[in-house]
């Protein structure tokens, strides 16, 4: 460890340091109970580059290209999200020390080109989140690189960095080793940097001065002759500006100024994008504008204390009594005294609780009066079978539910057998990881839910393809869209034959390491699949890459992957 104790002789010197703590993320791939593809993989020093291919030490998201937002769970965008905002994940890092950033260095051993935007944390005062680099994806080649951008100066120290992922374009998953940040301990001199940019950027200037605080009213009574038009039209028009062009516009003039803060143009609100800049102050100017919002997402927003529960919970108490919609994943202000006011919102369809941990399981059950429910998110939270059978049983038109790498959930079987008995209409249903998952719930859901078009069954290790229960799946939920399979040793040629002559709307199949599976098998889907357009059959005994360069050739409107794990680097 550097030690980092200002003295005459270390006052100007550059230090770095390999981030040490993983203080958030949004997803991974790995398991809660372990360290194989789990985010905590970057919390130290490199260990893997310059080799390049999948490792299980190694940091990795969750998803990786289009395929997730082809899926009937996707969740379309709010209105007014920005095309600008693409960051689909996020990493926080804690460094052992703060510095003023010159340098990050980010260690990609696989798909690299997935990285979006860096942001370093201030906890003292004034700007708490500033944009030290943005960019768009990139497609590179496929080697391990230590990706190192150019910085935008900042005013403060930070031992805090967020990173930002964008993998939509990648092949395959996205593997991180390492991440070292470099820096001073004193604030660089401008002198001679006359091309760094100090300043927060354009966009978070405007969010901070408008979008979030409320613009104050213009005093211009100059409106271009737009007062000629009726009232409905400018309605419209503003309506396809975002949030910070809309604040811009109430700037201009007081007719802009009235139609900007019209409640009627906040019926759907999307507060992801800015997230660095939502706090309890942000959320309280936002009232008057938002009495009939329906549609509404906090994902991301509010952490580090930012936005306190009390906060939010005045804010959902005035603004809350027409949702509808209700995002707000990753959100560490969300606990039981949160959930007793989402309960009140008697109109939700749709919750989306990924990643919030902080609630308890008494929290949980004020799920059971939104009867409307029709999509739930829990993945990664706290819940258990009980909370989870209860909420099950109160909401029957539920068509959409993720319970993926929930490990307070000791009995899958009881929630996949409550679905079945409940849930007629369900559509997509995520049981990643979920370990005490067996062929009893696995026929529960195929005698019960024939309308099923997604199920994940990743990982999910105590599903036994000898009982039969993939072949009786398949033959009776003829819906099917997408299929993971992923990490089931057993699967076998018999189940696989089945699902190439009983799933002909099939887009998606994972059947990742099963041992089980010929060649023959998987010619045989690739033909009557017509609609196949994602098949992940990596670490398969039988299936070389001879075989798939092949399959690849004769069919190549299907992604076919076959990852691989490199020799090491000479």
């Amino acid at each position: 460890m550097v030690d980092l104790t200002p003295t005459p002789n270390n006052y100007d010197k550059s230090v770095n340091y390999f981030s040490t703590e993983v203080t958030d993320f949004s997803s991974q791939y790995g398991s809660e109970n372990s360290i194989s593809y789990t985010t905590c993989n970057l919390a130290n020093e490199s260990s893997i580059y310059p080799n390049y291919g999948d490792f299980t030490h190694a940091c990795v998201l969750r998803t990786y290209g289009p395929w997730w937002r082809q899926a009937p769970s996707y969740l379309t965008p709010l209105r007014r999200t920005p095309k600008s905002f693409i960051s689909q994940d996020y990493i926080d890092l804690r460094f052992p020390g703060a510095l003023y950033p010159t340098k990050i260095e980010i260690y990609e051993t696989y798909n690299p080109g997935t990285v979006v935007r860096i942001l370093a944390y201030n906890d003292k005062c004034g700007v708490r989140w500033a944009t030290l680099w943005s960019g768009s994806p990139q497609h590179v080649p496929a080697k391990s690189r230590i990706f190192s951008p150019p910085l935008r100066r900042i005013k403060f120290p930070t031992s805090l960095i967020r990173i930002e992922f964008c993998h939509t374009h990648v092949e395959y998953y996205t593997e991180l080793d390492a991440v070292r940040l470099t820096g001073t301990i004193n604030r660089p001199l401008r002198n001679g940097d006359s091309n760094v940019d100090f300043s927060a950027s354009e966009t978070e200037q405007l969010l901070q001065q408008l979008t979030l605080n409320g613009p104050l009213k213009s005093s211009s009574s100059e409106n271009g002759n737009f007062d000629l038009l009726p009232g409905e039209v400018i309605q419209v028009i503003l309506s396809y500006l975002d949030m910070p062009s809309l604040c811009a516009a109430a700037m201009t003039c007081n007719l802009f100024f009235r139609h900007c803060y019209d409640p009627l143009q906040y019926t759907e609100l999307d507060l992801q994008p800015y997230w660095s800049q939502v706090d309890d102050h942000a959320l309280d100017t936002l009232h008057e504008r938002c009495r009939h919002v329906q549609r509404l997402n906090l994902s991301w927003c509010g952490n580090y204390g930012l936005v306190t529960p009390s906060g939010f919970r005045s804010f959902l108490q005035l603004c809350g009594i027409e949702l509808t919609c209700l995002r707000l994943a990753c959100c560490k202000f969300v606990d039981n005294s949160v959930m007793k006011i989402i309960n009140e919102c008697k109109y939700l369809q749709e919750l989306d609780l990924h990643g919030c941990q902080r609630i308890e399981n008494r929290g949980f059950t004020n799920i059971l009066k939104l009867e409307s429910l029709q999509r739930l998110n829990l993945y990664r939270t706290t819940v258990d079978v009980h909370s989870v059978i209860a909420i099950i049983r109160s909401c029957p038109d539920l068509a959409h539910l993720n319970i993926g790498s929930c490990t307070n959930i000791n009995s899958v079987d009881d929630v996949a057998i409550e679905l079945g008995r409940n849930c007629k209409k369900l559509k997509s249903v995520d049981f990643w990881r979920s370990r005490t998952l067996t062929e009893v719930g696995i026929h529960a859901l195929a005698d019960n839910c024939v309308l099923l078009e997604e199920l994940d069954l990743g990982w999910c290790s105590e599903v036994r393809s000898a009982s039969g229960c993939i072949v009786d799946l398949v033959q009776k939920c003829k819906y099917l869209r997408k299929l993971f399979l992923t990490a089931n040793r057993t699967v076998c040629d018999r189940d696989v034959d089945a699902i190439s002559i009983h799933c002909p709307l099939l887009e998606q199949l994972d059947i990742l390491g099963t041992r089980e599976i010929s060649q023959t098998s998987v010619r045989r889907v690739l033909e009557k699949c017509k609609h196949l357009k994602l098949f992940d059959i990596s670490f398969c005994a039988d299936l070389d890459f001879i075989f798939v360069r092949e399959c690849r050739k004769q069919y190549p409107h299907v992604s076919i992957k076959k990852s691989f794990q490199s020799t090491p680097a000479t």
